[in-house]
């Protein structure tokens, strides 16, 4: 794909500006240098002075996966186009689709860069070469160190502030990227910034046994049974309803149910009908299954009398509930909502922009990354392994971020979280401040009407944009 570039204009967060849209192709490398291929990236770089380039904040942004390209964020209006989401959350997904200007992007105060992981987008492959190398959590950070190395030289961008926007698995990502780029040969990051994090997931995952992962998505459940009239409906907000189902969680729910088997029945009585009133499932169904309900079967199970099961990107959308007995398979309320969208939207930017359509395919998700995933962490190598994998592993993620704070001793970190997000949820990012050594003067952290993208609601991109553009000219201005 040759590379193209456009000049156009916007009004950002009521400032004018120009700005310049370009593709390009930036190197893929190993370790050793070798060029195996490229990664593409979009970028939108205010067209200004040497000296106001200099000072500007350069904000590099990736989605997740793993194996996933860059065009949710790209498309989420954080840069100066979003693609058209209707507000009537029941409104389907039947066309017209296409894209939209986004009056309080980000470009005002930042040059954005969109950075596709390697094997999507339009990046390439050298012949007979192998990704494998990069389907991991360590060389997949590696080669982004490389690549944002790569850019900062080509555009001359050593002295401007630097931060990475990582979205759900591109938050693993944020967090090894931080420890990378202290190595000999990379550019260091000012700030991290993680929206519908799952850096903490090891501990959070609702497998059984695991206290913790029940606890930690309690809040959601409890969200999103007050957003369906359906539980918490003595609160006045979502927030309130989130407050109290924390409060609980880490108090009195987690006393009763570290206990297990030994809890006395009418104490399980007790807890399971005070669960019931916050999250919306009978208290007889929570008493049979001992207070465990995954986040899978709450979502079936929610809205049951309704014949309803609701979204996992976004909880707030509903579709009827699927038959297994007839063999249908399950589905996503949001994702059939709003992945054609953001597909189109895609689409419509380039050939708009662009004037041109792009000939090759843009490749949204590599099925293959996420199979072949390598998981391991040499953090972890202080730990008994026996095996592949080993119950006496442990992957200690969010370390890395906690390590590189200490480095960067003005390093600041940023964690945006979508309420309705079963994914990633509210309670797992409130689990990493409790647990971990993040320096909380150092830390901000919002929650955001919306579900995984929560940018895909309207008035969440404006509030979303605003705390970024505070985030990113923290100390710059």
């Amino acid at each position: 794909m040759d590379e193209r570039r456009v000049i156009r204009s916007a009004t950002c967060n009521g400032r004018p500006i120009d700005y310049a849209m370009s593709l390009e192709q930036i190197p893929l490398r190993t370790a050793d240098g070798t060029q195996v291929g490229t990664l593409s990236a979009f970028s939108y770089v205010a067209e200004t002075d040497a000296e106001n380039r200099r000072r500007r904040p350069v904000l590099f942004l990736t989605n997740g996966g793993p194996g996933a390209a860059s065009s949710y964020l790209h498309l989420s209006g954080i840069g100066p186009f979003r693609a058209k989401i209707p507000t009537d959350l029941e409104s389907g997904v039947r066309a017209p689709y296409g894209i939209e200007e986004s009056p309080s992007s980000l470009l005002d105060a930042a040059d954005l860069v969109f950075i596709d992981a390697p094997g999507t987008g339009f990046g390439t492959v050298t012949e007979g070469a192998d990704l494998a190398p990069f389907f991991s959590m360590e060389g997949d950070a590696e080669a982004f160190a490389r690549a944002l190395t790569e850019w900062v030289g080509r555009h001359r961008r050593w002295d401007s502030p630097k931060y990475f926007l990582g979205e759900s698995y591109g938050t693993h990502r944020a967090a090894f990227l931080a420890s990378s780029t202290h190595g000999m040969s990379t550019v260091p990051l000012d700030g991290i910034a993680l929206l519908g994090q799952a850096v903490n997931i090891q501990e959070t995952a609702e497998r059984p046994g695991n206290v913790p992962g029940a606890l930690a998505n309690v809040p959601y459940k409890a969200a999103v049974a007050w957003y369906h009239g359906a539980g918490s409906r003595e609160h006045a907000t979502v927030e309130d309803a989130i407050h109290a189902a924390l409060d609980y969680a880490w108090g009195d729910l987690a006393t009763a149910m570290l206990q297990g088997t030994s809890l006395p029945g009418a104490e399980l009585q007790a807890v399971a009908a005070r669960l019931s009133g916050m999250i919306g499932i009978p208290a007889e169904e929570l008493v049979r299954s001992r207070l465990w309900i995954s986040k899978t079967d709450f979502r079936k199970r929610l809205l049951r009398d309704r014949g309803l099961e609701v979204g996992v990107n976004d909880s707030r959308y509903t579709s009827p509930a699927t038959d297994p007995g007839f063999g249908e398979l399950g589905l996503d309320a949001a994702g059939t909502h709003l992945s054609p969208r953001y597909t189109a939207a895609f689409a419509q930017l380039f050939e708009e922009l662009f004037d041109d359509t792009p000939g090759v395919p843009y490749l949204v998700h590599d099925a293959d990354a996420a199979r072949k995933w390598e998981w391991a962490d040499q953090g972890g190598a202080l730990f008994m392994s026996m095996g592949k994998p080993s119950p006496f592993h442990t992957y200690p993620y969010p370390a890395r971020l906690s390590r590189w704070m200490k480095q960067m001793p003005t390093g600041r970190l940023f964690i945006g979280t979508g309420i309705y997000d079963s994914l990633t949820t509210i309670g797992s990012a409130d689990h990493l401040l409790r647990q971990w050594d993040l320096p909380r003067e150092r830390v901000v952290s919002h929650w955001y009407d919306g579900g995984h993208m929560m940018y895909s609601e309207r008035d969440t991109i404006v509030k979303l944009n605003a705390d970024l553009r505070d985030f990113v000219t923290g100390g710059h201005e």
